[in-house]
């Protein structure tokens, strides 16, 4: 953890406002997902994902500026003429995509069909099928780059981009401060490595960290709102969000899933960047514990009533009168589903339960009084 640190640290103070990103990089390392940052040229992306690559010590780093007439040659290898001379159709995989641990594509979704094929195959099964030989891939993350989303995606592309769990937008420094430190930033500074053992070790204590059942049914109580929301969160990233959670939690120094870790799936849960608003709203009443829930429903029966009792108009206490108490008697079922969540309620959600019950009920007689003096 303390390497980690320290590399966070180093990376923080040349690629500055890119904490989000650089703890983005290191949960794709964590988890051995792949990480797509989106934003306009000249805001760093190459330059935070080369230095993150370059301080693997011990594994092979790739990168290249994908083109529409980039081909396979140029990022899987060359075909072998050796090969050839067997009548076997292989390729030099050395020093390319299938034979390095971190690779880095900027501009991916300029990628033409044979390429794109040929990298999502990659990513999906980290295997190339190199002539009749099956190549284990050693590829641990890849992070692709680009300026902005495409406006039109088909089967392919859709694919491609679904394969990024990680997906983060950025854009120009705006911190006044931090502009001004950015136009005196020095070219060079500490260079902290990690080695593919110690990467390793990381892992293996990520999958310890625990998610508790509450954990758990908050992140389901999370889809399920999204989906009904219009965000389509497939089931493979509801599955790999588990392991999201768990390396958020031990990059922070947590032996276990908390709910303020909820907010990383904020990074994994989005299709269209308008989902993220969606996401922050859902989040919010997830996290709600019951309790918590209980106390904001008894303060907006108090409004409800403090709002009935300074209508001084019997017209519209009326008219309003009706409606007030429809949503009280949906506060009062929202109620009733929170104890029965609850199981054994407590002294928090008891209070409200009789605090909008007292209300409803005071409502209630105004307007029967009103209607009886109407006759």
């Amino acid at each position: 953890m303390h390497k980690i640190a320290q590399i966070r640290d180093e990376l923080s103070q040349t690629v500055l406002e890119r904490a989000g990103l650089i703890d983005g990089l290191f949960m794709g390392m964590l988890t051995g997902q792949h990480v797509l940052f989106i934003g306009p040229p000249g805001t760093a992306k190459s330059m935070l994902v080369n230095e993150f690559g370059g301080r693997l010590d011990g594994g092979r780093h790739f990168s290249y500026l994908m083109t529409k007439f980039t081909k396979p040659d140029e990022i899987i290898g060359s075909v072998s003429l050796r090969g050839l001379e067997n009548d076997e159709y292989k390729r030099v995989l050395t020093g390319k995509i299938a034979d390095s641990h971190f690779v880095f594509l900027d501009e991916i979704f300029n990628s033409n069909s044979s390429c794109a094929n040929t990298i999502l195959t990659i990513l999906n099964e980290r295997r190339y099928h190199n002539g009749t030989d099956v190549v284990e891939v050693p590829l641990i993350m890849m992070v692709g780059a680009t300026n902005q989303l495409p406006s039109e995606t088909g089967d392919e592309l859709q694919a491609f981009y679904d394969r990024f769990l990680f997906r983060f937008e950025l854009d120009y420094i705006r911190d006044i401060e931090n502009l001004r430190r950015l136009f005196t930033l020095p070219d060079t500074g500490q260079f902290t490595r990690y080695t593919l053992g110690e990467l390793r070790q990381w892992q293996s204590a990520v999958r310890e960290v625990e998610v508790s059942e509450d954990i758990v049914n908050k992140v389901i109580s999370l889809v399920i709102k999204l989906r009904e929301a219009g965000v389509a969160v497939s089931d493979r990233r509801f599955r790999e969000s588990r392991k999201v959670l768990q390396a958020h939690a031990w990059l922070y120094g947590r032996s276990g899933v908390e709910l303020d870790d909820l907010g990383v799936l904020g990074d994994i849960f989005w299709i269209q960047p308008e989902d993220k608003k969606v996401f922050r709203e859902v989040l919010f009443t997830v996290k709600m514990t019951v309790e918590s829930q209980a106390a904001e429903l008894l303060t907006e029966a108090r409004q409800i009533r403090d709002r009935f009792r300074s209508l001084d108009d019997r017209a519209r206490r009326q008219i309003l009168g009706g409606e007030m108490n429809t949503r009280l008697a949906e506060i009062t079922d929202r109620l009733r589903e929170l104890t029965e969540l609850a199981g054994i309620p407590g002294s928090v959600l008891r209070d409200a339960a009789a605090g909008v019950e007292e209300i409803h009920a005071e409502i209630i007689r105004a307007c029967l009084d009103m209607d009886a003096e109407m006759v």
